[in-house]
């Protein structure tokens, strides 16, 4: 059983409490979830919108799963709530897992956790990974080195799981304890007793000098952490992260052995050149859109969509079920409810499952091939200089490509980026025109047959839109880009079993997220056809529909039922055109216009706890600025084809 309590006051840390800390992608929520077993408490930290994970390890203390972290001095939400975690008088100790494979990067977390005088214990996940790559820790001399247990696991497997539990009790303070430069530590001396924390000064405090650091680099960034005279002038940072960079390589260095790292390929080294490059990565880009389109707009949207939606249930399942209902002494009206206009087999699930869920499992399938071959980061890095433009960094790339799996998921990413300008315009940009899986499943079955004209058009429109709003809010927003800095990972062979893994973790969201919006959308609509209020509520929108932006009258019905969600609202035209009801530049605006729409009703509930009352601001933004897109679209279709 798994609780989850969004919002309101978060699950009190208990007197014990043990922390889970390491760097995004480390394998940490797993080891979590062997470690607590079912009983889980999600809540949001207090006063903030970031969420925290806590649970009961067997012993019966209170296991806390911190936001991943590259570095506890936070430069972004995540990483000040780790840090006020870990400085909770209620924490007595930490559990830090690295990538075996990458033993650098996680001991320079260990020297923060060391500088922060923190029981620990230490955990090398993937570590099947690191003997695949014949990678070799001597883990006995690591442990006499750092002074801590240090425990092989693999998260995905359970394996080491029963050792990591024995040794829990084990946890110590790092007997290896960072050096720093002589006028730093002079500093931190100095800023002992002249710095409060909490109160107190900082002398009082556990972990005294990460506070000292900490206020020596940053000015602070943590409530309550002040200077009484003034703040220090943060000049020494980049040697600071010098010595512990160098001291983590040279533990790392003799402790672990590898094979000499062989350069890549000619052809990879090439294919790597050219992904990143200013003018061929936008090539490859284009390469990529194309295939993409041919297996996910072809394949899946045409004759997966073809067979399934035509065959599957035109000719076998649908009048079987309709023959089925019609046998039955039933009323009319609850016969219509199952197999009518709006019935639940007849479009809830003949919707759900023959036309939008082939292309999501072929979109979930190419997304999980892009992403684990380490295309993703690239693409990051190519689009920076692109995304310059609108006052965003690379970094904000990934949300944005992740929202074509889930918005609502992407605008919880958000919380990643360093600052409140970037996160407020990335959900934005979000909410205006990514177009989510399923709603991108809609629109290629609504463009599946036209020429790939209409493909263009609508790309070209929802690109051009974003671009324009992107520009304009920059420059209206205060604040400044913040810097791009991102781990590029090697290019891989892509594992036929991480994207198998992956497809079905998304598709288990599109099963339990997604169809059963699509049971109650349609349920809402049956409710609202019969009562006569879908009539009235297309008479109404009927101006706007008919006369901005040249579409039939029920078109209303699609943009009534895009409150709902995007998607569906986008299957509402879908049925119009499978009525031919809409020609191909109706077909084009419809889709530009609903792209552009309001957000589904999960995403707004997403914005409003991630960005308050401004969530607002944007769907009053959005929905007029749909309808003039929409009307732009036409007005160019007309100028183009007449």
């Amino acid at each position: 059983m798994r609780h989850h309590h969004h919002g309101g006051k978060p699950a009190a840390l208990a007197q014990g409490s043990v922390v889970l800390v390491g760097s995004p992608n480390v394998g940490k929520s797993l080891l979590f979830k062997h470690l607590t077993g079912r009983y889980v408490t999600v809540s949001n930290y207090t006063g903030t919108t970031v969420e925290i994970t806590t649970g009961r390890l067997p012993d019966g203390r209170t296991l806390v799963d911190a936001p991943g972290v590259r570095s506890l001095f936070p430069a972004s939400d995540d990483e000040r709530v780790t840090l006020e975690i870990l400085l909770s008088p209620e924490v007595t100790q930490a559990i830090l897992v690295m990538d075996a494979k990458n033993l650098e990067r996680g001991l320079v977390l260990l020297a923060q956790l060391a500088l922060l005088e923190i029981p620990t214990v230490v955990v090398l996940n993937m570590w099947d990974e690191a003997r695949d790559r014949q990678i070799r820790i001597d883990v006995e001399k690591l442990e006499n080195l750092l002074g801590v247990p240090v425990v092989p696991t693999v998260a995905l497997e359970g394996w080491g799981l029963r050792e990591l539990r024995a040794r829990l009790e084990e946890a110590r303070i790092p007997r290896w304890q960072p050096e720093l430069p002589d006028e730093v530590t002079r500093v931190l001396e100095n800023l002992r007793d002249r710095a409060r924390f909490r109160g107190r000064p900082l002398g009082a405090h556990r972990g005294w000098k990460f506070l000292a650091l900490l206020l020596y680099l940053h000015g602070g960034g943590l409530p309550g952490l002040e200077m009484q005279d003034g703040h220090p002038r943060p000049d020494l940072s980049s040697r600071v992260f010098e010595h512990l960079y160098r001291q983590a390589r040279e533990i790392a260095g003799g402790v672990m052995e590898s094979p000499p790292v062989a350069p890549p390929p000619r052809w990879v080294a090439f294919l790597d050149a050219w992904m990143t490059h200013p003018v061929a990565g936008f090539l490859f880009l284009g390469v990529v859109l194309w295939a993409l389109y041919e297996f996910a707009g072809v394949f899946g949207a045409g004759t997966l969509v073809d067979f399934l939606e035509g065959r599957v249930f035109g000719e076998w399942l649908n009048p079987w079920l309709i023959r089925f209902f019609d046998a039955l002494p039933l009323p009319r009206l609850i016969r219509d409810f199952f197999v009518g206009e709006f019935g639940m087999f007849t479009m809830a699930l003949t919707y759900g499952f023959a036309i939008i869920f082939p292309i999501v499992l072929t979109f979930f399938l190419a997304f999980g091939l892009l992403e684990d071959s380490g295309y993703l980061p690239r693409l990051a890095y190519l689009l920076d200089r692109f995304f310059r433009k609108i006052g965003l960094s690379g970094k904000a790339v990934l949300p944005m490509v992740l929202g074509l799996g889930c918005v609502t998921m992407a605008t919880v990413t958000t919380r990643t980026l360093e600052s409140r300008r970037e996160r407020f315009l990335v959900t934005l940009l979000l909410a205006l025109g990514v177009p989510c899986s399923a709603q991108l499943g809609v629109v290629m079955a609504m463009m599946a047959g036209l020429s790939p004209w209409a493909y263009l058009i609508w790309g070209g429109m929802v690109t051009f839109h974003l671009l324009l709003v992107g520009f304009l809010a920059s420059r209206v927003l205060p604040g400044k880009r913040t810097p791009f800095i991102m781990e590029i990972p090697p290019l891989r062979r892509p594992s036929l079993s991480n994207i198998a893994l992956k497809t079905w973790a998304r598709l288990e969201w599109y099963l339990t997220e997604v169809i059963p919006v699509f049971i109650l959308g349609t349920a809402l609509l049956f409710v609202l056809d019969i009562t006569g209020i879908l009539a009235f509520m297309e008479r109404l929108l009927a101006p706007v529909t008919v006369q901005v932006l040249g579409l039939p009258p029920e078109s209303a019905r699609g943009f009534i039922m895009g409150f709902l969600r995007r998607d569906y609202g986008a299957a509402g035209f879908l049925m119009l055109k499978e009525a031919g009801l809409l020609d191909f530049r109706q077909v084009i605006v419809s889709v530009v216009t609903i792209t552009l729409f309001v957000p589904c009703i999960a995403n707004f509930l997403v914005m409003l706890r991630e960005r308050g009352r401004k969530a607002l601001g944007i769907v009053a933004f959005i929905i007029p600025y749909a309808i003039f897109a929409g009307w732009l679209t036409r007005w160019m279709l007309t100028w183009m084809f007449g």
